[in-house]
Formats: structure tokens, C-alpha cells, sequence
């Protein structure tokens, strides 16, 4: 990504190129390309260690919906549609108890983080994760988190007077 290529949060923000805010935006590029390269690692990492490129974005998509950010939630739809060759995530194949497992736990942390425990963590161990998958959906959890303050703040400056 060059220091005016839009990055994920551009175009999440509804941000054109050259606008006051995504100017703004560039004064910052470390910022930029560290989060566009966060993007990248998380959801198409080298090595998954356990945690499948479409389990990271059914728990992104979740993380959204739990926010009520439409933006975000439609963003991670499209890309698990498009992993999915155009099927709907909710006809998703996969192991439904871990899929469970990683569900409440997305819900409890991006809700109620205060309420996360070890034996949350320990049953997600026992549901099959490896100890490199929960850090890695713990992750995804912190990054759209993460990605939907800053698209909310981007927002109220790409729409103030």
C-alpha cells in the first residue's frame, strides 16, 4: 500500500481519495499500513495455527452484528460469501460445537469482556482450539473492535460541517 492507495478503512469510511479526512489520514502513514497490514496477517495469516480463514471471518462478521456496525457486519459477509464461492455463511459447514464455542465466546468478550475467565478460555481448548487459535481469535475480536471506533470517529469527521 503506497502512502495514497485507500486502505480497508478508506473504503469502510466512505472515504474518496483525496477528501479533507483520508488527507488527514496520510499525514499519519505508519498508522494507515499497519492497520491495512493488520488486516492482511489476521485474516489471511501464513499460518492459521488452527484458527481457518473462515472461522476468522464468521467471527468478525459476529463481532459486527454484536456492535451494530452495518457497515462492518456487510463488509465481512461479503468477504465470507466470497470465501464461501457465493453461499450464504449461515449454510457454513463445519464442526457446529466449535463453531458454538467460538460464538459465545466472541459474544462474551466483545459484550462483556469483564466476564471472560480462564474457564472460558479452557473450553475453547477442549472444543479443539490450540492455544495459537484462541490468541488468534482473540485477535479478530480486538481488531473489530478496534475498526469500528475509528470507522466511527472517521465518520463524524468525513460528516461534519
Amino acid at each position: 500500500m503506497s502512502d495514497t492507495t485507500p486502505d480497508v478503512m478508506d473504503t469502510l469510511a466512505g472515504l474518496p481519495q483525496g477528501s479533507a479526512v483520508a488527507e488527514l489520514r496520510r499525514q499519519r502513514p505508519d498508522v494507515a499500513r499497519y492497520t491495512q497490514t493488520s488486516d492482511e496477517a489476521i485474516f489471511a495469516p501464513a499460518d492459521d495455527g488452527g484458527l481457518t480463514r473462515l472461522e476468522r471471518l464468521a467471527a468478525a462478521l459476529r463481532v459486527a452484528v454484536r456492535l451494530r456496525d452495518t457497515t462492518l457486519g456487510d463488509h465481512y459477509r461479503e468477504r465470507l460469501v466470497a470465501l464461501l464461492g457465493g453461499k450464504a455463511p449461515e449454510h457454513a459447514e463445519g464442526d457446529s460445537k466449535r463453531r458454538g464455542l467460538i460464538h459465545d465466546h466472541v459474544d462474551r468478550v466483545t459484550s462483556d469482556p469483564d466476564s471472560a475467565t480462564k474457564a472460558n478460555i479452557d473450553a475453547l481448548l477442549a472444543g479443539g482450539l490450540t492455544p495459537h487459535a484462541v490468541v488468534s481469535l482473540s485477535q479478530v475480536i480486538a481488531y473489530v473492535n478496534f475498526q469500528s471506533r475509528v470507522l466511527a470517529g472517521l465518520r463524524m469527521l468525513r460528516d461534519a460541517p
